[in-house]
């Protein structure tokens, strides 16, 4: 695997973050990048020998507390290994950070039980969570989803409603769900649910996609799902708040670094094709539009690392940064989107061919878009936050609560939390 350029971004890296890059390096080299030829050659479907890679890792527990068994390694962290995982197989940065983003109702809003039952075994990637949130009708419009939660008697609730685009709903073993448990338009009317894979009336609905071969974003039908009230994430009423404070404080910087892994390995593919493609008397990079587009590609590249590193830095030190985190994904999206149609350019008619890494990565990115919201609700939250009306800020939030219960921040190597 080649190095990034992650070492370069001081003050954002410690010695024990760019140790961790180094780690990160080693298993990628020698048991993702074998995989990730089969994982796309599989097609769409849920590639079960990542996760038992990355299980292995403890990476699943890099913002989980050591008190759980995770490392909370923090954020600039989580960056380093989803772009590092990314860079060689896109769908295994995928698989991780949606089981990463799935962990987020609990470790933010879970009880004292809920935590010490499931956060030690999220850590040591013995059960995989998810997040449900979007809806086939209503998208990023979470207020407006019609998935119920009625009470049954004083036991706990039965959820009905349909589920989609959840990230391994066919490799988790338990979804963080949200359902309505109020009137539509009523104030805190949506709640989060622990609803574990096996209980009766959950169902996968396949729905593949066309890209990151070896993810799956499937459905979720739940039927007449029995939950107890223990499983209820926060208290009745928390669901939309549960909803954008994963979304905002996790999602957005861990697609942003997918984003990031995939542009280097654009950038990287792109600048060995035409340095090695004959022309004229030299090659390809000899001639000043190609080189003028690889430039603007690496301005890109460069652009949307330093935005990606830059709200993880912000996070890890509890600073107010709910801006710097949507924009760390529409940088990265939109940088990825326009390096990926130069790179097209580039590499002419072979561009279209089936297998090839040009092609794979233009699938790939334009993927990344969708989650956490696409452009156009990015831009919708930045304006808010230059204008109005005025939103909480998660991450404020979010340093809250690990002021309040963290301990020393360490960063692990390996699947043992430092000491």
């Amino acid at each position: 695997m080649p190095a990034t350029s992650a070492s370069l971004f001081q003050p954002y890296l410690t010695e024990d973050h760019q140790a961790l890059q180094r780690h990160v390096e080693d298993v990628v080299t020698a048991a993702i990048a074998p995989l990730a030829p089969r994982m796309e050659a599989r097609g769409s479907h849920t590639d079960r020998e990542v996760r038992q890679i990355v299980s292995e890792t403890g990476w699943l527990g890099l913002l989980i507390e050591p008190e759980w068994g995770g490392t909370d390694a923090g954020h600039v962290a989580k960056t380093l290994v989803l772009a590092g995982i990314s860079q060689v197989s896109p769908a295994a940065g995928a698989v991780l950070q949606a089981s990463i983003l799935g962990a987020a109702p609990i470790v933010e809003r879970g009880s004292e039980e809920m935590r010490r039952a499931w956060l030690p075994e999220i850590a040591a990637g013995r059960v995989w969570p998810t997040i449900a949130v979007t809806e086939p009708e209503t998208g990023s419009h979470v207020r407006g989803m019609t998935a119920t939660a009625r009470r049954k008697g004083r036991s706990g609730f039965v959820i009905e409603g349909e589920k989609d685009l959840i990230g391994n709903a066919a490799l988790g073993d338990f979804h963080c769900v949200v359902a309505r448990t109020g009137k539509p338009g009523a104030p805190r009317s949506l709640t989060a649910f622990l609803v574990e894979q096996h209980m009766p009336g959950v169902e996968v609905i396949r729905r593949p996609l066309n890209g990151l071969n070896g993810f799956s974003c499937d459905g979720l039908r739940l039927n007449q799902v029995h939950v107890p009230a223990s499983h209820i994430i926060g208290e009745i009423g928390d669901g939309h708040d549960i909803a954008l404070l994963s979304s905002v404080v996790w999602g957005r910087l861990n697609l942003a670094a997918v984003a990031l892994g995939i542009h280097r390995s654009l950038f990287e593919a792109t600048t060995r094709w035409v340095s090695t493609r004959p022309r004229y008397a030299g090659h390809l990079a000899d001639l000043e539009p190609v080189r003028r587009r690889v430039a603007e590609m690496q301005h890109r590249l460069m652009t949307a690392e330093l935005a990606a590193y830059h709200a993880a830095y912000l996070l890890d030190q509890g600073q107010p940064c709910d801006a710097w985190l949507i924009n760390s994904k529409l940088t990265a999206v939109r940088a990825g989107v326009r390096s990926a149609t130069d790179a097209q350019q580039l590499h002419g008619g072979h561009a279209g061919r089936i297998g090839t890494p040009c092609e794979q990565l233009k699938r790939d990115i334009d993927l990344i878009n969708a989650p956490a919201g696409p452009e156009d609700l990015q831009l919708k939250r930045l304006a808010e936050q230059a204008l109005g009306p005025t939103r909480p800020e998660w991450s404020v939030q979010h340093a809250s609560r690990r002021r309040a219960r963290r301990r020393a921040p360490t960063v692990a190597v390996g699947p043992e939390p430092a000491s």
